[in-house]
C-alpha cells in the first residue's frame, strides 16, 4: 500500500544478506562478491540475467549498470529461462538447502515481451494443501507460458503474492513475513 502498488511479490530480501550488486530505483546501494545470479531490470523494463560472476569487479559492474540507467537489480536465482528455453543449473550456483528437485514455496518472475511479465508464486511446506514445486517444474511453467527470460527469487516463508490489499497465497509460515524489498506494479 505504501508503494502505491496494485500487485506485489517479494524480491530478493537484500537486507537479509550482504552479497551482490544491489540497485534500487537507479541508486547503487551496495556491491559485494557473490556467486548468485543477477536479475537486471533496465529503464525500459527489460530483464536480463547475469550468471557468470567469476572474476567480476563488483564495484565497476555496479557503477556501469547505474551509468546504463539500470533501475533495479536482484541477487538470487537461479536463472530459469534464457531465450525461451530452460537452462541447466550451474554447479557453481549456491542456494542454501535448495536441491533443484526439492519441492519448496517459490516466487519467480519472467518476461514474455516488452513490459509484459509473468509472475509465478507457488505455496509449499503445507501438507494437504501444497507441497511446493521443484525448480525444474517452475522452469517448465515459464517455458510453457512463453517467457523469454525468467529467474527464481527469494522463496520459502517469504513467498507472497499481494493484490489490491489482499494476500492471495498462503505463506508457509502461516503469516506474512517481513521482507526488505518487493517487486511491485
Amino acid at each position: 500500500s505504501r508503494a502505491g502498488a496494485v500487485l506485489a511479490i517479494n524480491g530478493d530480501d537484500y537486507a537479509a544478506h550482504k552479497y551482490g550488486v544491489i540497485i534500487r530505483n537507479g541508486q547503487l546501494i551496495r556491491t559485494h562478491d557473490t556467486t548468485r545470479n543477477l536479475l537486471i531490470v533496465d529503464r525500459n523494463g527489460d530483464m536480463r540475467i547475469k550468471t557468470d560472476r567469476r572474476g567480476e569487479d563488483y564495484r565497476a559492474l555496479g557503477d556501469q549498470l547505474v551509468q546504463e540507467g539500470v533501475l533495479h537489480t536482484f541477487e538470487f536465482g537461479p536463472e530459469l529461462v534464457r531465450g525461451g528455453q530452460a537452462v541447466p543449473f550451474s554447479p557453481d550456483f549456491d542456494v542454501i538447502s535448495l536441491n533443484p528437485s526439492r519441492l519448496e514455496p517459490r516466487t519467480a518472475i519472467g518476461q514474455i515481451g516488452p513490459l509484459h511479465y509473468i509472475i509465478i508464486v507457488v505455496d509449499g511446506r503445507q501438507e494437504g494443501y501444497s507441497e511446493g514445486i521443484s525448480l525444474q517444474n517452475l522452469q517448465q511453467l515459464f517455458v510453457a507460458y512463453g517467457a523469454g527470460a525468467a529467474m527464481n527469487l527469494d522463496g520459502g516463508g517469504s513467498t507472497e503474492l499481494w493484490f489490491q490489499g489482499q494476500i492471495l497465497n498462503r505463506p508457509s509460515g502461516g503469516k506474512e513475513r517481513r521482507v526488505s524489498d518487493i517487486i511491485c506494479f
